[in-house]
């Protein structure tokens, strides 16, 4: 008796396993393009990437070069769209119109407690030589647990990854770089197909892992049991010497709230070259960064006492240079994921250093145009 029982718990968890719901869309067919045009008096230049009905990119403007990470809230019309960017205080939100070609509406600016600002925009597809041509891959899968089980966990995975559009030696640092950022240790080519095995292989290990317990601690375990992955690799900055890709993640496994990251890496253009910190500041710059960060961070929060940067709500006492750096024609920008540096609330971090706080800092040839 006992062991036919067993037998049907087993068998439960089977259909468990292989009878759930998944949605396996593989299409590979997203894009990515770079749109260029005002927004108000500024010169905004937005790097795009839609998949299925979702768009994420980066922002940012010719007179003020920190690239803001776009956010997609979807919209009740089909060809409206409203993106979403914070820079530490500052909130921008942006709602227009979008086609093949251009998007055009109204960006909102919010910051602190003053008065929001508004301002119309109108960006057009770019067709200028200095942005790299990239496809954009992308899957997503989904599974959950059977309604029996009276269990709300499942199982996400979603991944969207760019990928050199021309097939030449200049692309293969690219591909190389990609390619470590995913974890990919053969030459893959056919990176749509790794992105479609790579989800594959994630929802079948969440299933794997479930079977391990029998319906009753299914149920018991609760939210427990949920795992969610987001991947997006994108292009978050370029310019005529430089460009930066950016290795957004971000995973939940049923607690409070997810947790997110971004890598980044910037290539020297003219050399195709991955760049390092070394590779910008010389021995005495290395030694300087730290101090010219706090500087830059007093500044950018608006701290103007001389307590330590713990008293005035950071999470540690010193800055240390991070290896996720930006290149722009204005300075050398830093990115700090969550916690890193500042409380969870307050999201990445980007301090950009002028090129003026770093004169006698610079390796030869980084500021030649």
């Amino acid at each position: 008796m006992q062991l036919n029982t067993f037998i049907k718990n087993w068998l439960a968890v089977l259909l468990l396993l292989y009878a759930g719901d998944i949605a396996t869309a593989q299409s590979v067919d997203g894009w990515y393009k770079v749109f260029t045009g005002k927004m108000g008096n500024y010169d905004a230049v937005m790097h795009l990437h839609k998949t299925n009905k979702n768009y994420s990119g980066y922002l940012w403007f010719k007179q003020l070069q920190v690239p803001m990470q776009l956010f997609y809230t979807e919209a009740k019309m089909g060809d409206s769209l409203t993106l979403t960017s914070r820079n530490g205080s500052e909130n921008y939100l942006l709602a227009g119109m979008i086609n093949q070609n251009s998007f055009n509406g109204v960006a909102q600016l919010f910051q602190d407690d003053a008065t929001p600002q508004q301002a119309k925009f109108v960006l057009q597809v770019s067709n200028d030589k200095t942005y790299t041509p990239f496809n954009y891959y992308y899957t997503e899968g989904f599974a959950k647990l059977l309604p029996q089980y009276k269990n709300p966990s499942d199982c996400q995975y979603t991944a969207s990854v760019i990928w050199p559009a021309i097939n030449n030696s200049a692309a293969t640092p690219y591909k190389t770089e990609i390619r470590q950022l995913l974890g990919i240790t053969t030459s893959v080519e056919e990176i749509g197909r790794w992105l479609i095995d790579a989800k594959n292989q994630y929802i079948a290990d969440w299933r794997s892992s479930s079977a391990k317990f029998t319906p009753k601690v299914i149920m018991d375990k609760g939210s427990a049991l949920m795992l969610h992955e987001e991947l997006r690799l994108m292009v978050m900055f370029e310019n005529e010497r430089n460009i930066t890709l950016a290795d957004y993640g971000f995973a939940y496994t049923g607690g409070a709230h997810g947790t997110s990251a971004t890598s980044i890496s910037t290539f020297a253009k003219l050399t195709n070259k991955l760049l390092k910190l070394p590779d910008i500041f010389n021995a005495a710059g290395m030694q300087q960064l730290s101090p010219i960060l706090e500087k830059v961070a007093r500044a950018q929060f608006n701290i103007k006492n001389t307590k330590t940067l713990m008293q005035n709500g950071f999470t540690v006492l010193k800055i240390k240079p991070s290896t996720n750096f930006y290149i722009t024609d204005e300075g050398v920008g830093f990115v700090y994921p969550p916690y890193t540096i500042k409380p969870f609330a307050e999201g990445q971090i980007n301090l950009l250093i002028p090129f003026n706080m770093l004169k006698g800092y610079l390796e030869p040839g980084v500021l030649a145009k």
